[in-house]
């Protein structure tokens, strides 16, 4: 069964097709109606531009990866060498503190022995002169 021009017109008189009577007044080499041809040209321009865009996006997303990657690694080591800083500077506080202890028990140490030594003289000089006293009675008595 062969269908005729005739028929279609039937139908789209039948149906009041709008799309069926646009199809029918086509060339049969023509494309559809309703959308425009772009020519070739045209049509390569704007993929051009989008692969372009598309790389220009990549790239900059490469780029904003890149730099938080280097900020990251930046603060880390910030705060690694932080950490040092604070780990060296308690160390020298503590080493310090320590020093200063020691002084001081030194130089009380010292302060003994000083107090000890004073003593010790000041009794000897007492018994020395006590042993004069004595030697001086008894040489005065006889």
């Amino acid at each position: 069964m062969h269908i005729t021009p005739e028929k279609i017109k039937e139908a789209a008189e039948a149906l009041e097709c709008t799309e069926l009577k646009s199809f029918m007044f086509q060339e049969p080499t023509a494309g559809p109606l309703t959308k425009p041809r772009r020519s070739s040209r045209s049509t390569r321009r704007s993929t051009r531009g989008t692969r372009r865009s598309s790389r220009g996006s990549r790239r900059s997303t490469r780029r904003s990866h890149r730099s938080t990657r280097r900020s990251t690694r930046r603060s880390r080591r910030s705060t690694r060498r932080s950490r040092r800083s604070t780990r060296r500077s308690r160390r020298s506080t503590r080493r310090s503190r320590r020093s200063t202890r020691r002084s001081r028990r030194s130089t009380r140490r010292s302060r003994r022995s000083t107090r000890r030594s004073r003593r010790s003289t000041r009794r000897s000089r007492r018994s020395t002169r006590r042993s004069r006293r004595s030697t001086r009675r008894s040489t005065r008595r006889s």
